[in-house]
């Protein structure tokens, strides 16, 4: 394949920590349901059910699967929809030290339940947008009005093909 006229697809690889993280919540989530069933109030039952497989499918609906570019966009993949940055609107595109994230406060998502997920803020980033599912291979998207974090393997390849793309 020549990725300098097709573009670059990469999935998402697990760190050992979010896969351990995923895999304990899950079998809390599943493990709760056992210890609700009893539960003499039958409308707390289904609600606190119905609340654990909520938040099962929100997880896996946002977990991200594969991070595509192309000449016109960056698509991260994910079942609920796919989110797309188009290439012009990118300003700074780097690698970065899981040391960039340290002190980051998660305002809404996931921090290692089927991935770190969402909207988080820190002191050196402000607030930024988060799809990775391990932190030692991270690039920031600075865009003219948004920043994403991601996790990707091929990092050094995808910031090489979308510099020459800018």
């Amino acid at each position: 394949m020549d990725f300098e006229h097709e573009g670059i697809s990469t999935i998402f690889h697990w760190s050992g920590g979010v896969l351990s993280i995923t895999i304990v919540v899950l079998l809390v989530l599943v493990g709760s349901v056992f210890f609700v069933w009893p539960c003499p109030i039958l409308w707390l039952r289904y609600l606190l059910i119905i609340i654990f497989i909520a938040s099962i499918i929100v997880g896996l609906g946002y977990m991200p699967i594969r991070l595509e570019v192309n000449n016109k966009q960056i698509t991260l993949k994910r079942l609920f929809g796919p989110l797309e940055i188009p290439i012009n609107t990118i300003v700074e595109i780097n690698q970065i030290p899981k040391s960039e994230i340290n002190g980051s406060i998660r305002t809404f998502g996931s921090g290692g339940f089927f991935g770190y997920l969402g909207q988080f803020k820190n002191n050196r980033l402000g607030y930024y947008t988060m799809y990775a599912t391990e932190l030692n291979n991270l690039i920031l998207i600075r865009t003219n009005n948004k920043i994403y974090v991601f996790s990707c393997t091929r990092a050094k390849e995808l910031i090489k093909y979308i510099n020459s793309k800018l």
